[in-house]
Protein backbone atom coordinates (compact mmCIF):
# COMPACT_ATOMS: atom_id res chain seq x y z
CA UNK A 1 0.00 0.00 0.00
CA UNK A 2 1.45 3.36 -0.71
CA UNK A 3 1.15 6.33 2.02
CA UNK A 4 -1.23 9.27 1.63
CA UNK A 5 -1.16 12.50 3.43
CA UNK A 6 -3.73 13.42 5.42
CA UNK A 7 -4.02 16.92 6.88
CA UNK A 8 -6.21 17.25 10.01
CA UNK A 9 -6.94 19.33 12.67
CA UNK A 10 -7.05 17.94 16.16
CA UNK A 11 -6.78 19.94 19.71
CA UNK A 12 -3.39 20.51 21.12
CA UNK A 13 -4.57 18.21 23.96
CA UNK A 14 -4.57 15.31 21.31
CA UNK A 15 -1.27 16.41 19.43
CA UNK A 16 0.16 16.57 23.35
CA UNK A 17 -1.15 13.16 23.84
CA UNK A 18 0.60 11.58 20.08
CA UNK A 19 3.96 13.97 20.87
CA UNK A 20 4.05 11.74 24.27
CA UNK A 21 2.63 8.56 23.30
CA UNK A 22 6.21 9.19 20.10
CA UNK A 23 8.57 9.87 22.50
CA UNK A 24 7.58 6.83 25.07
CA UNK A 25 7.22 4.02 22.21
CA UNK A 26 10.35 5.75 20.57
CA UNK A 27 8.51 6.02 17.48
CA UNK A 28 9.67 7.80 14.73
CA UNK A 29 6.86 9.83 14.31
CA UNK A 30 3.27 10.78 15.27
CA UNK A 31 1.72 9.58 11.64
CA UNK A 32 2.64 5.90 13.31
CA UNK A 33 0.89 5.91 16.11
CA UNK A 34 -2.04 7.90 14.16
CA UNK A 35 -2.33 4.89 11.74
CA UNK A 36 -1.89 2.18 14.68
CA UNK A 37 -5.19 4.16 16.27
CA UNK A 38 -6.88 4.50 12.90
CA UNK A 39 -6.12 0.30 12.44
CA UNK A 40 -7.43 -0.32 15.73
CA UNK A 41 -10.51 1.89 15.60
CA UNK A 42 -11.22 0.13 11.69
CA UNK A 43 -11.09 -3.22 13.35
CA UNK A 44 -12.86 -2.26 16.73
CA UNK A 45 -15.93 -1.09 14.35
CA UNK A 46 -15.20 -3.91 12.24
CA UNK A 47 -15.87 -6.42 14.52
CA UNK A 48 -19.21 -4.97 16.22
CA UNK A 49 -20.59 -4.67 12.58
CA UNK A 50 -19.14 -8.35 11.68
CA UNK A 51 -20.81 -9.40 15.49
CA UNK A 52 -24.01 -7.35 14.90
CA UNK A 53 -23.92 -9.72 11.15
CA UNK A 54 -23.52 -12.43 13.89
CA UNK A 55 -25.88 -12.18 16.55
CA UNK A 56 -28.99 -13.54 14.45
CA UNK A 57 -26.56 -17.05 14.25
CA UNK A 58 -25.15 -16.80 17.39
CA UNK A 59 -28.90 -16.40 19.11
CA UNK A 60 -29.62 -19.73 16.51
CA UNK A 61 -27.37 -20.96 17.83
CA UNK A 62 -27.44 -20.83 21.70
CA UNK A 63 -31.43 -21.83 21.25
CA UNK A 64 -30.94 -25.07 19.01
CA UNK A 65 -28.32 -25.94 21.94
CA UNK A 66 -30.65 -25.25 24.48
CA UNK A 67 -33.41 -26.88 22.47
CA UNK A 68 -31.23 -29.86 22.67
CA UNK A 69 -29.94 -29.95 26.03
CA UNK A 70 -33.64 -29.43 27.12
CA UNK A 71 -34.69 -32.39 25.09
CA UNK A 72 -31.66 -34.31 26.20
CA UNK A 73 -32.60 -33.31 29.84
CA UNK A 74 -36.60 -34.49 29.18
CA UNK A 75 -35.10 -38.18 28.07
CA UNK A 76 -33.07 -38.56 30.98
CA UNK A 77 -35.90 -37.74 33.10
CA UNK A 78 -37.96 -39.64 31.33
CA UNK A 79 -35.78 -42.75 32.24
CA UNK A 80 -35.48 -41.69 35.54
CA UNK A 81 -39.30 -41.98 36.19
CA UNK A 82 -39.28 -45.37 34.32
CA UNK A 83 -36.71 -46.60 36.34
CA UNK A 84 -38.61 -45.54 39.47
CA UNK A 85 -41.50 -47.00 38.19
CA UNK A 86 -39.85 -50.28 37.73
CA UNK A 87 -38.37 -50.15 41.46
CA UNK A 88 -41.74 -49.03 42.93
CA UNK A 89 -43.52 -52.20 40.67
CA UNK A 90 -41.12 -54.15 42.19
CA UNK A 91 -41.10 -53.38 45.72
CA UNK A 92 -45.00 -53.26 45.35
CA UNK A 93 -45.12 -57.06 44.17
CA UNK A 94 -42.91 -58.61 46.66
CA UNK A 95 -45.00 -57.19 49.54
CA UNK A 96 -48.37 -58.20 47.93
CA UNK A 97 -46.67 -61.62 47.38
CA UNK A 98 -45.78 -61.43 50.82
CA UNK A 99 -49.13 -60.16 52.13
CA UNK A 100 -50.86 -62.99 49.69
CA UNK A 101 -48.54 -65.63 51.38
CA UNK A 102 -49.84 -64.83 55.02
CA UNK A 103 -53.77 -64.34 54.11
CA UNK A 104 -53.10 -67.72 52.52
CA UNK A 105 -51.39 -68.94 56.00
CA UNK A 106 -54.33 -67.62 58.22
CA UNK A 107 -56.99 -69.04 56.03
CA UNK A 108 -55.61 -72.29 56.55
CA UNK A 109 -54.56 -72.03 60.03
CA UNK A 110 -58.16 -70.81 60.41
CA UNK A 111 -59.62 -73.85 58.73
CA UNK A 112 -57.59 -76.26 61.07
CA UNK A 113 -58.34 -74.74 63.88
CA UNK A 114 -62.71 -74.55 63.02
CA UNK A 115 -62.09 -78.53 62.54
CA UNK A 116 -60.32 -78.83 66.01
CA UNK A 117 -62.60 -76.53 67.72
CA UNK A 118 -65.80 -78.51 65.72
CA UNK A 119 -64.39 -81.95 67.02
CA UNK A 120 -64.18 -80.49 70.73
CA UNK A 121 -67.47 -79.89 70.75
CA UNK A 122 -68.89 -82.16 69.01
CA UNK A 123 -67.19 -84.75 71.39
CA UNK A 124 -67.74 -82.55 74.91
CA UNK A 125 -71.15 -81.99 73.79
CA UNK A 126 -72.69 -83.42 70.88
CA UNK A 127 -72.71 -83.22 67.26
CA UNK A 128 -76.10 -81.28 67.13
CA UNK A 129 -74.79 -78.25 69.59
CA UNK A 130 -71.55 -78.53 67.49
CA UNK A 131 -73.47 -77.85 64.23
CA UNK A 132 -75.32 -75.33 66.20
CA UNK A 133 -72.53 -73.47 67.62
CA UNK A 134 -70.94 -73.92 64.17
CA UNK A 135 -73.71 -72.18 61.88
CA UNK A 136 -74.37 -69.50 64.43
CA UNK A 137 -70.80 -68.37 64.53
CA UNK A 138 -70.92 -68.17 60.61
CA UNK A 139 -74.09 -65.98 60.38
CA UNK A 140 -72.41 -63.72 63.37
CA UNK A 141 -69.49 -63.09 60.96
CA UNK A 142 -71.66 -62.95 57.89
CA UNK A 143 -72.64 -59.81 59.93
CA UNK A 144 -69.56 -58.38 60.76
CA UNK A 145 -67.91 -58.47 57.72
CA UNK A 146 -71.33 -56.87 55.94
CA UNK A 147 -70.74 -52.81 55.52
CA UNK A 148 -72.45 -50.78 58.07
CA UNK A 149 -75.44 -48.60 57.39
CA UNK A 150 -74.85 -44.78 58.36
CA UNK A 151 -77.78 -44.72 60.87
CA UNK A 152 -75.38 -47.59 62.73
CA UNK A 153 -72.24 -45.42 62.80
CA UNK A 154 -74.31 -42.19 63.63
CA UNK A 155 -75.45 -43.77 66.79
CA UNK A 156 -72.42 -45.02 67.64
CA UNK A 157 -70.22 -42.11 67.28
Amino acid sequence: MTDVRLNIWISEEAKDYLEQRKNQENKPGMNIIVEELVRADMARRQGSIIEQQALPALTEMVRSEVRQATAELRRELRQDRELEHIAERDFLRKHFDRVAGLIVHSIRNSGIGRRLIYSMLAKAYGVTFALQVFEDAKEKAKLELLPRKKDDQQEQG
